[in-house]
């Protein structure tokens, strides 16, 4: 089970590198593209939004993509860079929570990866106290194509206390995964490196290619790619979940958050089922 762990260290090392311009070469050379500037590749903007109810302001970040890069959904896969955000420098904001629309799914090398190779709007669901407020935090993200560039960027925005919906904001927010009520039937199982998760769910098939991704709040277990496969109108996933260090892995369940994705869209169960 070790390259799981070497596709997380080297998410792990840019991660822990993220300097404007610095270039990390994935399967080729640094020279085969040269970028100087991060913004060659991926713009970020603001975009303000409205108060769509009392403390509650829809805002979203417009992401730009040179063709031929992508970047990352949420949780990346095992080849991927799952991005990272921090609000601390915001004013008059309690929390922000990203509604990342629909990814798509890559293969490099045989490993998964999952994200946008295009133009996306992501909608951020701001809390506030009452009044205006000031969305102000640090974006980290990685950005490949032959190459992979570790992005750090810095976003600033006024969020006025009213504000006008924006178009593409709103179908934004309609195009994250469709929240089911469905729970997967899970088992949880040993194994020599921590444990083996496996849900079934039914759920009519999605289109191509599907993925289901497992996502843990342990920010210390590392959950592999799952391997999926059909039975007619079920779905069966299963992934193994390690630490560090061979430490024991405990995992409730009930916390576990799952997402199918397919060709015409994703949907995000209730977890698993009591």
């Amino acid at each position: 089970m070790i390259q799981p762990f070497l596709s997380a260290l080297r998410g792990a090392a840019l991660l822990a590198s993220f300097v404007p311009g610095v270039i990390w070469a994935l399967g080729g050379t640094a020279a085969a593209q040269s970028v100087a500037d991060v913004a060659q590749v991926i713009s970020v903007t603001p975009v303000p939004g409205w108060r769509d109810a009392p403390g509650r302001h829809v805002a979203g970040l417009r992401v730009g993509l040179k063709p031929g890069w992508y970047t990352y959904w949420r949780s990346a896969g095992s080849a991927g860079i799952s991005p990272r955000m921090g609000w601390s420098g915001s004013r008059n904001v309690r929390s922000v929570s990203p509604i990342w629309p629909v990814p798509r799914l890559f293969r490099e090398g045989g490993d998964l990866s999952i994200g946008y190779d295009r133009g996306f709007v992501l909608p951020l669901i701001v809390e506030t106290a009452p009044g205006p407020a000031v969305l102000r935090g640090r974006l980290d993200l990685g950005v490949c194509a032959e190459i992979c560039l570790p992005v750090r960027l810095e976003v600033e925005a006024y969020l006025p206390s009213s504000g006008a919906p924006d178009p593409d904001l709103a179908a934004a927010l309609a195009d994250g995964p469709r929240r089911s009520e469905l729970r997967a039937d899970c088992r949880v199982n040993p194994t020599p490196d921590g444990l083996r998760l496996t849900a079934e769910v039914a759920l009519p098939a999605l289109g191509g290619p599907e993925a289901v991704v497992f996502e843990v709040p342990y920010p210390s277990v590392w959950v592999t790619d799952a391997a999926v496969r059909r039975d007619g109108d079920v779905v069966i996933a299963s992934s193994e979940l390690m630490q560090a260090g061979g430490r024991r892995v405990r995992l409730d369940p009930s916390e576990v958050r799952i997402t199918v994705i397919g060709l015409s869209g994703a949907v995000e169960l209730a977890g698993c089922a009591p």
